[in-house]
Parts: C-alpha cells; sequence; structure tokens
C-alpha cells in the first residue's frame, strides 16, 4: 500500500483545536501572546498536521502489521520518534517565528536539536504508549495532546536553547 494522505474533518478539528490551545498556553507561559499566532497555529495544526501526522500514523500502522508483535511495536514508536526529529521540531519553531513577526536564523536547528535530546526520554515512552495501547482512529487526538504539550515544551526551548 502506498502512502495515503488522510483527511477527516473531524482530524482538522482536533488539530485546530489541540494545537491551537496548546502552543496559546506556551505563548502567555512566554508573554508571547498574540491574535495572528494563536489562529496562525490553528490553521497549521487544522490543516499542515491533521493532514500529514494521521497519515504517517496510518502508514506505519501498515507497514508493521506483516512484522512480530513485539519488532512492530517497537517499529510503530521508533518511527514516530523519527518522525518528530529536530527539523520537524525546527520547522514548529520556524513556525513559532513568523507567527511571532521575529526573525530566523540558522540557530533554530541547534534548539530543535536540544529540545529532541531532552524530549527523548519522555517522547519514546509516551509514543509508545500512544502507537500501541490507543487504537488508530484515537491516535492523532491522543499524539496531538502529546504534541501539544510538547509544543509548549518546544516553545520554551526556542527561548531557552536559542
Amino acid at each position: 500500500m502506498a502512502f495515503k494522505w488522510i483527511i477527516e474533518r473531524s482530524e482538522i478539528i482536533k488539530g485546530a483545536i489541540t494545537f491551537g490551545v496548546f502552543d496559546t498556553i506556551a505563548a502567555i507561559i512566554l508573554g508571547e501572546f498574540s491574535w495572528l499566532r494563536l489562529f496562525g497555529m490553528t490553521l497549521i495544526g487544522g490543516s499542515i498536521y491533521a493532514i500529514e501526522i494521521p497519515s504517517f500514523f496510518a502508514w506505519i500502522e501498515n507497514k508493521s502489521k506483516s512484522m512480530s508483535q513485539s519488532g512492530g511495536k517497537w517499529f510503530k514508536t521508533l518511527m514516530t520518534v523519527a518522525y518528530f526529529n529536530p527539523l520537524w521540531i525546527a520547522r514548529h519553531m520556524c513556525f513559532i517565528y513568523l507567527l511571532n513577526q521575529q526573525s530566523i536564523s540558522w540557530d533554530v536547528l541547534g534548539a530543535a536539536w536540544q529540545s529532541f535530546v531532552y524530549g527523548m526520554p519522555v517522547s519514546v515512552v509516551i509514543n509508545y504508549l500512544i502507537q500501541n495501547q490507543v487504537p488508530i482512529k484515537h491516535r492523532f487526538l491522543v499524539s496531538s495532546l502529546f504534541s501539544g504539550c510538547m509544543a509548549i515544551f518546544y516553545a520554551v526551548s526556542a527561548v531557552i536553547f536559542k
């Protein structure tokens, strides 16, 4: 089966709400709240993230079906951790900088790498549970909630590790 894009209204709503709300929490913590950022991250969560993340989860679920139970579980976990890699984090940070109308430099890659490394222990455990305990139908929502928490971490990391 080829990679297939999944676009469902429920995923759009989940992505918009979770990424909009959690990034707003991060923005408030950092004293960076703006309506542009709130609407921008809501739009990004309900479009880019709502399309790519569920599609990727469906793809890895399909790929893992022919593997042993243990191998499939670890494949899904490691693929998810690899998906949310420093470049994904850097892109997320760039969205934040653009919405805050801040300039972007190559330093974002260093901040993203540090965020990835420091978040790794928690990310592996939580993604293992999400990929192997949560039904595929609810995986994007649960992952979005975790990603929302991580978005707070990434937003704070963008300031701390800059």
